[in-house]
């Protein structure tokens, strides 16, 4: 059960990292033929896609991203937390 905790915890911690290259990638708008932004996008697209639908972009800027920060951050708590114990 510990590994299985722990695996998620990094699952989750990546997934953190990969948001934000994909936010900074969207700055620059990136060639989709790239590979290593089809990558990320293929990782990142799934969790991105329910913020998106519930958080409309406000003046252009989507805080969708920071919204799913927080929640995969809340989520890792929970684990640290089991973790301890």
């Amino acid at each position: 059960m510990l590994l299985l905790i722990q695996i998620a915890y990094w699952a989750i911690r990546i997934w953190v990292i990969l948001i934000f290259v994909w936010a900074i990638m969207s700055w620059f708008r990136p060639n989709p033929a790239n590979p290593l932004v089809r990558i990320v996008d293929s990782l990142v697209e799934p969790i991105m896609l329910p913020f998106q639908k519930l958080i409309p972009p406000i003046g252009g800027l989507s805080l969708a991203p920071l919204v799913a920060v927080l929640v995969l951050e809340y989520i890792n708590e929970i684990f640290l937390r089991a973790l301890a114990r």
